[in-house]
């Protein structure tokens, strides 16, 4: 549809709350991961239970990609590799269409993301250093030195990995700010973006707020459940 002048600054729903939510706190949460492991020497529990939380949040996403809202469901906005080939090549020569969700491309790096995060708090819990003087992840009592170190290293290269998807990721929204005039991060302030057509759908349908508060509990059982099972605390 198109707007008028008059409703030029009309705006629609795109974000439901429980995803903003989620958004802003993996954020806080990578930089608290960053930040307790380069100053937290001497609260090392800030570390550990940082990394729990985050599995929390993690599994918590992959839920409400389940049961959440419409944009924050998987099957809204995971495209298939052609798809998002496609919105590449189109994207180049500047005729990619507009997504009330994420666009293909975007989708993609959602599921990057929650991947290295899942992956970086799993290897979390089986590290330790060297001397297990400081910091102990809270299954690394249940396994050889050998496991240790092996989480141990790709615990700390796959948050270099994670370092350089963050950047692509800022990339991307500094570029459809600059170039694509889209704002994308006051829209996930907000909620809300402009009332114009887009592709993936008209508008979007929130979740349910008890949903989300039935995912979260859900999630806390199952990363705290997992951990005690395995032999942890």
């Amino acid at each position: 549809m198109d707007t008028s002048p008059a409703d030029a600054k009309a705006t629609i729903l795109a974000w439901d709350l429980p995803t903003r939510i989620f958004k802003w706190t993996l954020v806080a949460l990578v930089v608290s991961a960053w930040v307790s492991n380069k100053w937290g020497v001497a609260t090392p529990s800030w570390h550990v239970w940082n990394g729990i939380v985050l599995l929390i949040a993690v599994v918590f996403r992959v839920l409400w990609g389940l049961f959440g809202g419409s944009t924050a469901r998987f099957r809204g906005f995971v495209a298939s590799p052609a798809r998002g080939l496609g919105y590449a090549l189109a994207l180049l020569k500047g005729r990619e269409g507009h997504f009330l969700g994420h666009n293909p491309l975007g989708g993609w790096m959602v599921v990057a993301l929650l991947a290295l995060l899942a992956l970086q708090g799993v290897t979390g819990l089986y590290s330790a250093d060297e001397d297990r003087l400081i910091i102990e992840g809270p299954l690394a009592k249940t396994v050889g030195d050998a496991t240790i170190t092996f989480a141990a290293h790709w615990h700390h290269r796959l948050f270099d990995l994670l370092k350089i998807a963050v950047v692509l990721h800022v990339a991307a929204v500094i570029f459809h700010a600059v170039v694509k005039k889209e704002r994308l991060v006051p829209a996930m302030v907000t909620g809300a973006k402009p009332a114009r057509p887009y592709e993936d759908a008209a508008v979007a349908t929130p979740g349910s707020i008890v949903t989300a508060l039935a995912c979260l509990a859900a999630s806390v059982a199952i990363v705290l459940g997992a951990v005690k099972l395995l032999g942890g605390w």
